[in-house]
């Protein structure tokens, strides 16, 4: 039984990547948007002294951000797939010349030895296919990190808010104190 049912071209399929690469691009702009709202929201509850509305903008923060680098992880395998594809297109009509060569230095009586390490370097380049699956599997695992990241990112994102927050209120004293001695002034 095979695992595959049709056969795709490698033009087809480099069109498939390259589609699905402009999706996945674009779903990460939109979970990039959605993530500087939820940041925004969570300044606004820092801001307020809701430190519940900052827990949830800041976990929904938390949250786009790791779709985003899981997004941003397939895109890549999405560009390294088309790469492979492109290299096997390649590999295709290098290993039909491997094969006609064979049959000359049959017919020569040449040693077949550098012949069998070109086919190994053939194979070698077929492996970055499983490479490029293995990034799949490890980018999903990314995407279940669990709480432990998602609290480090509500940490790293409340100082951060926090520091934005104060350098605001030193910026608007300052321009109080100036109002305040003009006032006298005048």
């Amino acid at each position: 039984m095979s695992l595959f049912k049709k056969k795709v071209s490698p033009t087809e399929l480099k069109t498939k990547l390259s589609l699905s690469s402009k999706r996945l691009e674009k779903r990460e702009a939109q979970l990039k948007e959605k993530g500087d709202k939820a940041k925004l929201e969570a300044k606004e509850s820092l801001r307020n002294g809701d430190e519940r509305g900052f827990r949830v903008a800041s976990k929904r923060f938390a949250m786009v951000q790791g779709q985003v680098q899981a997004i941003g992880g397939m895109v890549e395998m999405s560009n390294t797939m088309s790469d492979v594809v492109e290299m096997q297109e390649g590999l295709k009509e290098v290993a039909e010349i491997g094969g006609d060569l064979k049959m000359y230095q049959d017919q020569l009586g040449i040693d077949t030895k550098q012949m069998e390490q070109a086919v190994t370097n053939i194979r070698t380049s077929m492996e970055k296919v499983n490479t490029a699956s293995e990034m799949i599997s490890t980018t999903m695992e990314s995407i279940t990190a669990g709480d432990q990241s998602v609290t480090s990112s509500q940490e790293t994102l409340k100082a951060e808010l926090m520091a934005e927050l104060q350098a605001e209120t030193t910026g608007s004293s300052k321009l109080e104190e100036k109002l305040a001695k003009e006032r006298e002034i005048a």
